[in-house]
């Protein structure tokens, strides 16, 4: 059925698929809001790419925490929150709507500063997990030694990857997997020793290359012996920052002019749409869904086994999740809730762990049949909550979602803030709140321009210095371990504030939470992509890929 969305004004399309998961979910009535409103809501509430430094609430300590000072909740170091966490109740009044009575004792309710656990020496990080000597992280499982990356699995020793896993001693890696040395690429699958690859796999000594397979000594495509291969890679001494600057335009001018471009990422799949979906069965408008996920429809960010997941944000190793963002680490039977790990039978819930049986609850640990943060027997706890969502569903707030000022977090700070930023206008309108922040150039901070151009020039006077990215409105440091990582791989020193380098990666892989309809740009035939119009004529559908590439 063909519906409009009365806030974006977007048409969009109800599925019979998805029909048939809320009534298996329980979820009564049709959707409201256009898919991508459900997910820049629940994106909202994850926060991203920033780390502050601040007092922890209770003990007064200075934390690095991913809520800033003006967070609305009280913030506590995340040990602090484990082991001592109580946080206030209410009791439920009939005579008010229930998101505002939540409110009143959500933002007296104490929540942990981070997301992750079982770290080793990893403070500047978030949503870090199993892992061990890191720096400005984020997202990342079984990872050590590495500096400013972001959703990583089982890297070493790398810098400015992003969607990369299982590989070593790389740079600015862009949904790759199982590289070593390797510096600057996209797409690459088991590459060594190479620069500035696009979609090559099992590849070894090349440099400006794009849909090679099993290809070494080549430079843009071409077959040389291994001499002329150094004489060409020679001439680009990448340990140059200018010259760097260079390859990337080059790089970028081969992703439009020469790549081929698969127009959907799928892999391992069964009857699934969307994107960036690998081993998925029966999964409809999914986007970056991994490993072993089945009968989920609107998700985005999950894997490690999740079933039965409708409109989410982030779902991992979780069944039977509704409306809900970053759960996490074996949840059961979630709704209507955000920021939780290893929670079961929970509704309306945020910043709980290790939680079952809970109703409009905030902050709590290891808690049981509590509804407004207040325990109950379960034969109390059922009266009340049935209670409850009778007054919820006379008041209209009973199967929507939390307003936008719950979030910890303003929207310009979260993970939504980046895919669909908003002005201020608009994301009032959303309900949503920005952070209204001034950068302010540190009175000490350099222009970047005065980091050396070449990493051999480097001193150790140089870590001393502040300087400042203009750009992103941020003061960076270069650290010892930059430098001896620099000269190592032969690269320059980093050259801008973390999160933007970061966020430039991250931004070639195209994605606003829609597919367009494209021609291939072989044999004409009509196939969906993510791909953005830029690219129109290179992309093409999966049996003309599959001719030229292999």
């Amino acid at each position: 059925m063909q519906k409009i969305c009365p806030l974006t004004n977007l048409p969009f399309e109800v599925s019979t698929e998805e029909m048939a998961l809320r009534k298996k979910l329980g979820v009564e009535g049709e959707p409201e809001y256009h898919p991508v409103f459900r997910f820049m809501q629940l994106g909202a509430f994850w926060q991203h790419w920033n780390l502050f430094k601040r007092k922890c609430d209770r003990a007064g300590k200075s934390i690095i925490s991913v809520f800033s000072e003006d967070c609305p909740y009280p913030v506590w170091h995340k040990d602090e929150w484990i082991k001592h966490a109580d946080p206030p109740g209410a009791d439920f009044d009939p005579s008010r709507p229930v998101f505002g009575q939540m409110w009143d004792f959500f933002r007296k309710s104490p929540i942990s500063h981070n997301i992750g656990a079982g770290n080793e020496n990893c403070e500047y990080t978030d949503d870090w997990w199993y892992s061990k000597n890191c720096y400005l992280c984020h997202s990342g499982v079984n990872c050590q030694d590495l500096r400013y990356c972001y959703r990583t699995l089982d890297l070493k020793n790398c810098q400015f990857c992003v969607f990369s896993f299982d590989s070593e001693l790389c740079i600015d890696l862009i949904n790759s997997q199982q590289c070593f040395r390797v510096m600057f690429a996209y797409n690459a699958f088991r590459c060594s020793e190479s620069a500035f690859l696009y979609d090559c796999r099992n590849c070894n000594h090349c440099m400006f290359c794009s849909n090679l397979r099993s290809k070494s000594f080549c430079f843009e495509n071409q077959q040389l012996t291994e001499n002329e291969y150094e004489k060409k890679v020679k001439e680009w001494k990448l340990s140059s920052r200018s010259v760097y600057f260079s390859a990337k335009k080059e790089f970028k001018k081969m992703l439009t002019e020469r790549a081929w471009h698969r127009a959907l990422f799928t892999e391992q799949c069964e009857n699934v749409s969307g994107n960036y979906l690998y081993q998925c069965k029966n999964c409809q408008d999914c986007f970056f869904v991994t490993n072993d996920a089945e009968d989920c429809i609107h998700l985005i960010r999950a894997g490690l086994h999740v079933r039965d997941n409708l409109d989410c944000f982030t779902s991992m190793s979780s069944e039977i999740v509704y409306l809900s963002a970053l759960v996490q680490d074996q949840c059961y039977d979630v709704r209507f809730s955000y920021n939780v790990v290893q929670c079961k039978f929970i509704n309306y819930c945020a910043h709980c762990f290790q939680c079952e049986n809970c109703f409009g609850c905030c902050g709590l640990v290891g808690k049981k049949y509590q509804i407004f943060n207040k325990p109950y027997s379960p034969e109390e706890f059922v009266k009340l909550k049935i209670k409850i969502i009778d007054h919820m569903q006379s008041t209209g707030e009973y199967g929507k979602f939390f307003p936008g000022y719950f979030a910890a977090n303003p929207y310009d700070e979260s993970i939504s803030g980046f895919y669909w930023p908003l002005d201020k206008e608009t994301a009032g309108r959303f309900g949503f709140r920005l952070s209204g922040r001034i950068p302010v150039r540190p009175v000490n901070a350099l222009d970047s321009s005065e980091i050396p151009d070449n990493s051999s020039e480097a001193n150790e006077k140089l870590t001393e210095k502040v300087f400042w990215d203009e750009a992103a409105g941020h003061p960076f440091q270069i650290q010892d371990a930059d430098i001896v990582f620099s000269r190592d791989l032969g690269i320059p020193l980093p050259y801008t504030y973390y999160a933007r380098r970061l966020q430039e990666n991250f931004r070639l892989i195209p994605f606003d939470g829609m597919m367009r309809t494209v021609r291939c740009g072989k044999c004409g035939k009509e196939t969906e992509t993510s791909w953005t119009e830029g690219y129109d004529g290179r992309i093409l559908c999966e049996n003309c890929y599959l001719k030229e590439v292999y």
